[in-house]
């Protein structure tokens, strides 16, 4: 006949088969990837954030190893090129697509103020992003006010075409020296957007 189970033993009993039972759950959550949810929402979203700059700066590189040759800017001709114009943005998903799904609009206004506005969620001037624009030599930096006030500097370059090339300049970065935009369109005066953009222009 079997004795009983001391209550002392049987409680040590169900504790150790709970602690087995919690360890093969947090081993197998490892091994299926669910080892994601141990991580804190802080440290996922400073993987995440990582991995959206690793990948961009990939895209940049290439970009930048594939841009079409170009004259440097600098001086009265770099000013020529921006004081009292707008330099029109246009993305598109294929090189085929006849318009563009989101636009956006620089303007360079004369006395150094700064506007953009685009065809998503600054689609008017009420909206706008402002700031200051100053060129130094070969170097344009751009001052957005209601952004992260921090300098945003860029090389210009033309290319036969009249196509602007934007090159990043913020030295001890790893984006310095990349190419980061290249704008078709350049007009006189503010513009205002043509179209709305539907849903979020990034959602591929």
């Amino acid at each position: 006949m079997n004795a009983a189970l001391h209550p002392a033993d049987a409680f040590a009993m169900k504790t150790s088969i709970t602690l087995r039972c919690v360890a093969g759950l947090l081993a197998a959550m490892a091994l299926s990837g669910c080892v994601e949810m141990l991580y804190s929402d802080n440290a996922n979203a400073q993987r995440q954030r990582a991995a959206e700059r690793n990948e961009a700066l990939a895209g940049n590189r290439e970009a930048s190893r594939q841009a079409l040759p170009a004259q440097a800017l600098s001086g009265e001709a770099l000013q020529r090129l921006l004081a009292g114009k707008t330099h029109v943005n246009e993305y598109r998903r294929r090189v085929e697509d006849s318009k563009p799904y989101y636009t956006v609009y620089d303007h360079f206004h004369p006395d150094g103020s700064f506007q953009s506005i685009n065809t998503s969620w600054r689609s008017d001037p009420a909206t706008a992003s402002v700031g200051r624009w100053k060129v130094a030599g070969e170097v344009l930096c751009i001052t957005e006010m209601n952004g992260d006030s921090q300098d945003h500097c860029f090389t210009i370059r033309q290319e036969a075409s009249g196509a602007i090339q934007y090159w990043i300049h913020q030295p001890g970065d790893p984006f310095h020296g990349l190419i980061t935009s290249r704008v078709h369109l350049v007009r006189d005066g503010p513009q205002t957007p043509e179209f709305a953009t539907v849903g979020s222009p990034f959602r591929r």
